[in-house]
C-alpha cells in the first residue's frame, strides 16, 4: 500500500483482511493478492474522489462498480472486484468500524450470457414491416410490440393496462409495476397511434362485456401472460433473426437503446421500475463501444 487516506486506519484494515483471508479463511494466495489488487484500486478511486471509508454510502458504491464497467471490465472481473468489496466491508462491520455492511444488498454476478441480446435495429424494423403484412388481429399486434419495445413494459405491467393508462395529449402511459408501484412513462406519436388505430378498429368490437382493459381477447376479456408470449413468438417466428424474439428480448432492447443512446443510468432505472440500481447496471456490460460512440436521441422510434 503506497498511501494511506487521511484520518482513517484504512492501511491497517487492510493488512488485518488480507491476513484474516490467508490464514484465518485459509483462501489461496492468488486469491488474497487479487482481493489485495482489488482494495488497492479501490482505495485510490476512494482517494481520487475524497471520499471517506467512514462514510462513503450506498450509493458511492454503486457508482464505484459504474466506473468499473465504463473503464471496460468484464463482467466476471466486476463479479470478483464486487465479492472482494461484499467481504471487506463484513469484515469493517465486524471489526465496529461501520455500524452497517453497506454491500449487503448490492450484487454483480457474472451472468451476462443468460441475459437475453438486444435486437438489433434492422431486425426491429423488419419485424414492424411484418406486423403490417399480418391481417388477423394486425392493429392489436403492432400496438403490444410498439408497447413493448417503445416503452419497456413487463408482460404483467402490459396485460394489466387500462384504457385510463394511456395520455393521449401528454403522450404518457402509466403502469403498476411489481409491489403495486405506479410509474409514468413517456412514449412516442408512433405508438400512441397504434394504440388508438387499435381500440377504434379493433377492440371497440371486442368489448361486449365493457371491459376497462386496453387489450382483449376474442371473448372480450383481458389478455393473458401466455397470449401476449404466444403473440410475439408468432409473429417472429420465420423472420430468419439472429435470435429467438421474447417480451422481455423486446424490453432488454429499449434499456439497451436507451443507454446506448446516453441516457442516465438512473433515469434508465426508474423508466424500466427497478428497485435496485444493481439490476439496471447489467445492461453497461454488454457493449463496452458504447462510451465511444455518440447518439443524438436515446431511441430509435422516438
Amino acid at each position: 500500500m503506497n498511501f494511506l487516506i487521511k484520518n482513517e486506519k484504512i492501511y491497517e484494515f487492510l493488512d488485518e483482511f488480507i491476513d484474516s483471508n490467508l490464514v484465518e479463511k485459509g483462501n489461496s494466495e492468488n486469491t488474497v493478492s487479487a482481493y489485495k489488487a482489488d482494495l488497492n484500486q479501490f482505495i485510490y478511486w476512494l482517494k481520487k474522489k475524497n471520499f471517506s471509508l467512514k462514510t462513503i454510502t450506498e450509493d458511492n458504491l454503486e457508482n464505484y462498480l459504474i466506473f468499473l464497467s465504463k473503464r471496460g471490465y468484464k463482467s466476471s472481473s466486476i463479479s470478483r472486484k464486487t465479492a472482494c468489496l461484499k467481504a471487506f466491508f463484513k469484515f469493517l462491520l465486524k471489526e465496529n468500524y461501520r455500524k452497517s455492511n453497506l454491500m449487503k444488498n448490492i450484487n454483480r454476478r457474472n451472468n451476462t450470457k443468460l441475459l437475453p441480446k438486444s435486437i438489433p435495429n434492422n431486425e426491429i424494423n423488419l419485424i414492424f414491416r411484418n406486423l403490417n403484412k399480418i391481417r388477423k388481429n394486425k392493429l392489436r399486434n403492432i400496438a403490444i410490440f410498439e408497447i413493448l419495445y417503445g416503452c419497456g413494459l413487463r408482460v404483467s405491467e402490459l396485460i394489466n393496462l387500462d384504457l385510463e393508462n394511456i395520455n393521449f395529449e401528454e403522450l404518457e402511459i402509466k403502469c403498476t409495476g411489481k409491489g403495486n408501484k405506479q410509474r409514468i412513462l413517456p412514449t412516442n406519436e408512433k405508438c400512441l397511434t397504434s394504440i388508438n388505430d387499435y381500440i377504434d378498429e379493433e377492440r371497440n368490437d371486442l368489448n361486449t362485456k365493457k371491459s376497462k382493459a386496453l387489450f382483449l381477447n376474442k371473448n372480450g376479456e383481458r389478455l393473458s401472460r401466455q397470449s401476449i408470449w404466444a403473440i410475439v413468438r408468432k409473429c417472429t417466428l420465420n423472420l430468419n433473426l439472429s435470435s429467438e424474439v421474447t417480451p422481455h428480448t423486446l424490453r432488454h432492447s429499449y434499456a439497451t437503446e436507451l443507454l446506448k443512446g446516453g441516457a442516465n443510468i438512473r433515469e434508465v432505472q426508474e423508466l424500466m421500475g427497478h428497485a435496485s440500481l444493481s439490476a439496471t447496471q447489467i445492461y453497461t456490460f454488454l457493449d463496452n463501444d458504447w462510451i465511444k460512440k455518440e447518439y443524438s436521441k436515446s431511441h430509435p422510434r422516438a
